[in-house]
């Protein structure tokens, strides 16, 4: 039987996060990855949309990794 999953990214000021969750709220796989800044000068901060949609992409790829393998790891008959 598959089991339903959710998939939470949540996108701050230093990095992306990702996690998949049951729907009982148990996290079974978590990924970060970071998101470049940068300060051309004193009181100016930039950061690439482009960059932060990748870090997104790669975060959810790699969480959903993590979480197939877990499932083979612990699955039960």
């Amino acid at each position: 039987m598959k089991s339903l999953h959710y998939i939470g990214v949540d996108v701050g000021t230093k990095s992306v996060r990702a996690a998949v969750v049951t729907l009982n709220g148990k996290v079974v796989a978590k990924e970060t990855q970071d998101i470049q800044i940068w300060n051309p000068e004193e009181g100016y901060y930039l950061q690439s949309s482009e960059d932060i949609w990748n870090a997104v992409i790669s975060a959810v790829k790699v969480g959903h990794f993590i979480w197939k393998n877990w499932c083979i790891i612990n699955y039960t008959y």
